[in-house]
């Protein structure tokens, strides 16, 4: 259970990375009407057909991708701004590389982790993006200098990403205590907000090996190849997933706020590379987890075979 504060409030946490789930032909999901839908037994191939069934749902879904081989884009809702969850970790990992390389930071150095007493700067990156340990993540963001660790994505160039990237406990509290009371769909710039096309941004720059530096890219891309994110059901066997997911849940009874997604890119085994954000926002308060996480693989197997098609056609 996610732990609640005296307020009544459920802390925001990640659930998880993956979990593993065999071949279904079939795959009920809690609605929000107390239906149950039923996903296709095999992935959906054609962009319209897509629009066709995310448009039936009752949450929020969108998403970006990006065929690296032919250049050929897939979106939905792909610039609004949402919230990006655990996903954004992948900031503070970048600054912790460039430390290393630019500022001749040890990863050997100790830091002391609530939970997990002191620990160096290596495992404490592992817990961040292994385990989405938000203790960990917190220590590695102090220690580096959140500013730093915010002002990664403008170095970049990534534009539509939130200034405060990493906010800090109790400002990203406020920030959902903002979400849960306003509009299903958020306003711009809200710390740890942006967008699926800006973070798919990132992924398009590490597989071109331009992340801050030659050196900085390589640390990256050989430190998510220790912590695969196989969010698939039919494609684990074609491509090796490389990134960081993320889910939130925030309730103040009587309302509720949940947010699963995540970031990814898709080195293929044969074939073109493809850099993917896949987002779901205001899940059913009684929709459990795992079938959040059912549901968002299915769209990302969808999306999967969308972009590696030859058309590009849009969802939009």
């Amino acid at each position: 259970m996610t732990p609640k504060s005296t307020s009544g409030v459920r802390r925001p946490r990640a659930r998880g990375a993956c979990v593993r789930l065999g071949m279904l032909a079939t795959i009920l999901l809690a609605h929000a009407t107390n239906a149950e839908i039923t996903l296709p037994d095999q992935p959906i191939s054609d962009p319209a057909e897509l629009k066709k069934f995310l448009d039936r749902q009752p949450y929020e879904i969108g998403f970006h991708a990006k065929n690296l081989g032919n250049g050929k884009e897939l979106d939905r809702f792909g610039d609004r701004s949402v919230c990006l969850a655990s996903t954004v970790k992948i900031f503070c990992l970048a600054e912790l590389f460039r430390q290393k390389h630019e500022e001749d930071l040890k990863l050997s150095a100790k830091i002391k982790v609530p939970n997990h007493g002191e620990i160096s700067l290596q495992e404490a990156a592992g817990l961040m993006i292994g385990k989405s340990d938000n203790d960990a993540t917190n220590a590695l963001a102090e220690f580096l200098g959140r500013k730093k660790v915010n002002a990664i994505p403008k170095a970049l160039g990534i534009k539509t990403l939130s200034r405060e990237v990493l906010p800090g406990p109790e400002d990203l509290q406020e920030v959902l205590d903002k979400r849960i009371t306003g509009r299903r769909a958020a306003r711009s710039g809200l710390p740890q907000h942006g967008t699926a096309r800006g973070m798919v941004g990132f992924y398009e720059l590490l597989a071109a090996n331009k992340v801050i530096s030659k050196e900085v890219n390589e640390d990256l891309m050989a430190f998510f190849k220790q912590h695969p994110k196989p969010f698939t059901t039919v494609h684990r066997k074609d491509y090796e997933f490389l990134g960081k997911g993320g889910s939130l849940l925030w309730t103040r009874p009587p309302k509720h706020y949940s947010m699963m997604g995540w970031a990814l890119l898709l080195q293929a085994k044969e074939g073109e590379d493809i850099a993917l954000c896949v987002w779901g926002e205001w899940f059913p308060e009684y929709m459990p987890t795992g079938e959040q996480m059912q549901f968002l693989k299915f769209v990302t197997d969808c999306v999967i075979d969308c972009s590696g098609s030859r058309s590009g056609a849009e969802t939009d």
